[in-house]
């Protein structure tokens, strides 16, 4: 995954000149500044407005004071900061040593294991989360069921209930994008440092930690601070599992204002908690940028006979396995059999003789009878739209950016990666207020068009920076002899530049497809009778208690993706090797 932002100052030595390229670079930034900063601009104007969305009225701060003079909102700020901090904690308490470990060393079955980590971004983390309630729940949980069949425990022997339950469940979810960003700085490390190390005696152990970490210290930092905006922001693990135990954060609370359990919306109160919010993810993608720039300034690759090699792990082999399993087994396997399990069954049962007697597909067999054909609809209008437009505006960005001299097109390429720093729930939030304030010339409030938008404008800075990445490996001379020969703009970048770049772009097109199939954050502050998609109808199912029917779609959920990506996976293999 590549995440840098400075793509502009990275490009070959001569950018294409053009005429004319500069007056469409700048609608295209006009373009995106309309369709990032409009829903911005309704977050602000909300947080001064009181009342329903088109009242108008005089801006006041009345909601500000209403929010900030409350100390449980410091409570819940603090309940965020605790969260976010432990969920980062443990993502890279399990990814720095599994890159290093799969980056690194001779770890047995490296490639069945990164296929695995794979699969597992495939399973959304709502249903992640409520495989793990099914499974640690204290009232429901298998595991707590069968301590109290067994030793005849009253208390639960494990719970979820608290800040580092949720942030180990969280965390876990983010190892693949810590794996997957971190994995560059690991594989191009020089092993001349490690070999001087074990030449002196030094252990593996003390080598990773002693000369590893701190070379890769840069890119860690970096991945920390990415991962921290992500998770203040994040809503199923605290809306799922912290909402019933009342341990509320920031973001459970911006959805409960604009779509309270009773009584009406208050988007007022949303845009001053959301204010909040804003604020921090905009001052951590400023660090971000900072850190990522700062790094380029440590270089772990020597040049002249720089030969990366494999570490032995010699007797620590089995146990670095062990570890690796640890993670794929928190991560995929337990979820999803837990899953399958209950799907099975009329009822969640602990395993027994009985409980196998019960085993049967008839959840599967009524799913339509509880759905109907609209969510799926909707989710495949997603899957398609929603990548196909980020990437078409992706390429074009990138092309700017990249490949041209254009004198502002470091600010596309910053105003590109912005939509990273604002928080989907608050960017769903602002088109909600957009839809319903300005409806006669906004009429998208309630159709799926909202839903696509919002998620469009959410991984445009996920499109551009891997489009950014494969289009700085085409070399221009490619596109000069396409000018001399007679070729125009347009021929060049469809007949030279695309065909070269199109795996990276198929690629991004499959993985922004998956994003928006699970996505639910979005999907639920947007949602109507008329929008609701396959990721609202499971969280639908678990809000009216329908646990096995919860199973059965999350089960079809994951094997469908698992299938479509695979199959996409063969189809177009010739575009080049796979990247996740």
């Amino acid at each position: 995954m590549s995440v840098t932002t400075d793509a502009a100052a990275a490009r070959p030595a001569a950018e294409v000149r053009l005429p004319g390229v500069g007056l469409f670079a700048g609608g295209l930034t006009a373009l995106l500044a309309l369709i990032v900063g409009i829903p911005l601009l309704m977050v602000v104007l909300m947080s001064l407005r009181t009342g329903f969305p088109g009242e108008g009225g005089p801006l006041t701060l009345t909601n500000f004071a209403a929010v900030y003079s409350n100390s449980g909102t410091y409570k819940v700020l603090g309940n965020t900061l605790l969260f976010a901090t432990g969920t980062v904690f443990v993502a890279l308490l399990f990814a720095v040593p599994l890159v290093w470990l799969l980056m690194r060393t001779d770890l047995p079955f490296k490639g069945a294991i990164y296929v695995l980590m794979t699969v597992g971004i495939l399973i959304p983390v709502f249903l992640r989360t409520i495989a793990w309630i099914l499974l640690l729940s204290p009232r429901i949980g298998l595991v707590n069921q069968w301590a109290r069949q067994l030793f005849g425990m009253e208390q639960p022997l494990l719970s979820l209930y608290n800040i580092p339950g949720m942030a180990v469940i969280q965390g876990v979810s983010f190892v693949p994008s810590a794996f997957f960003m971190l994995a560059a700085a690991y594989r191009t490390m020089d092993p001349a440092l490690e070999e001087a190390a074990y030449t002196s005696g030094v252990s593996k152990l003390q080598t990773f930690l002693r000369i590893n970490v701190p070379i890769t210290l840069p890119a860690i930092a970096g991945v920390m601070v990415y991962l921290f905006m992500t998770a203040i922001a994040v809503f199923e693990v605290p809306a799922i599992i912290g909402y019933p135990a009342r341990i509320i954060v920031l973001s459970a609370l911006i959805f409960t204002s604009t779509n309270p359990p009773t009584g009406l919306p208050n988007y007022g109160l949303a845009g001053a908690y959301g204010a909040v919010m804003l604020a921090a993810g905009l001052l951590l993608a400023y660090f971000y940028v900072r850190l990522v720039q700062h790094g380029k300034k440590y270089t772990v690759i020597t040049g002249r006979g720089y030969r990366p090699r494999e570490i032995a792990l010699g007797r620590w082999k089995w146990a670095a396995l062990a570890f690796a399993l640890l993670y794929l087994a928190m991560e995929v396997f337990i979820p999803f059999l837990v899953l399958v399990w209950v799907s099975l069954l009329p009822h969640l049962q602990v395993p027994s003789a009985e409980a196998f007697a019960q085993v049967s597909l008839e959840n599967f067999r009524h799913i339509f009878d509880h759905v109907g054909a609209l969510p799926f609809v909707n989710t495949a209008i997603l899957m398609f739209v929603v990548p196909t437009v980020t990437m078409v505006l992706s390429v074009l960005v990138s092309w700017i950016v990249v490949r041209t001299n254009v004198s502002f097109r470091g600010a596309l390429d910053t105003l590109a990666f912005l939509p990273h720093a604002i928080p989907g729930i608050l960017l769903a939030v602002g088109l909600a207020y957009l839809g319903l304030a300005y409806r006669s010339w906004f009429p998208v409030y309630g159709t799926v068009a909202i839903i696509a938008i919002a998620h469009t404008i959410t991984w445009i800075a996920y499109g551009t920076r891997t489009t950014n990445g494969v289009m700085i490996q085409v070399h221009r001379e490619l596109e000069e002899a396409g000018k001399v020969s007679g070729a125009s703009t347009r021929t060049v970048l469809g007949r030279i530049v695309l065909p070269l770049i199109a795996a990276g772009i198929f690629n991004s097109w499959i993985w922004i497809s998956m994003l928006s199939y699970r996505e639910v954050t979005m999907a639920l502050t947007l949602g109507t009778r008329k929008n609701v998609v396959i990721s609202t109808i499971v969280w639908q199912f678990w809000g009216n208690g329908w646990v096995p029917q919860v199973a059965a779609l999350g089960v079809v959920l994951v094997l469908f993706a698992v299938i479509v990506v695979g199959g996409l996976k063969i189809a177009f293999g010739h575009l080049g090797e796979w990247q996740s």
